[in-house]
């Protein structure tokens, strides 16, 4: 499940190389949550005012509850808040460092199509340590019910441990 929640947001990442302008990569900061409130003090309760105040600058993935979707990327002036979605903020960590896709593709000289194959091979993650954070909130009726921080360390997943 784990490797399958992996593939599909590295997809979802893949396909926010098409937006017009680039994204901020997220710091680690970002993907704090602390009695429900997030680092840029987003909260459930919170509309999208408060989300896009917070969040503008980011890559917006969104997927509905009710139908069997992936996340997409999103103008995050264009989600559908109203409805049952969820959005989520997503972004690797290589050795600790917040990089983008970009910058992985461009340093290890592949193509976005193979990111994913050197993400998750044995050779890189024996010489890197790589983590995929995210930051979801699930929104009803306009407003943010639930905000879930969490993070997939590939090495773990591809039981592929770092050699110092």
């Amino acid at each position: 499940m784990k490797r399958l929640f992996c593939a599909a947001a590295l997809f979802a990442l893949l396909l926010s190389g098409c937006e017009k302008r680039p994204a901020d990569v997220a710091p680690a900061e970002l993907f704090l949550v602390t009695g429900g409130v997030t680092a840029d003090g987003v909260q459930p309760g919170d509309g999208p005012e408060q989300f896009i105040s917070a969040y503008r600058d980011y890559t917006i993935q969104a997927a509905y509850h009710d139908l069997e979707s992936s996340y997409l990327v999103m103008d995050i002036d264009k989600i559908p808040y109203e409805e049952n979605i969820s959005t989520i903020i997503a972004n690797f960590f290589v050795d600790g460092k917040p990089v983008s896709e970009e910058e992985l593709c461009r340093e290890n000289k592949v193509k976005p199509a193979q990111l994913y194959a050197l993400l998750s091979s044995p050779s890189y993650l024996r010489s890197h340590d790589v983590i995929y954070r995210y930051l979801r909130f699930d929104w009803s009726g306009g407003v943010i019910t639930d905000i879930e921080p969490g993070e997939l360390n590939y090495n773990e997943t591809y039981e592929t441990p770092r050699i110092r």
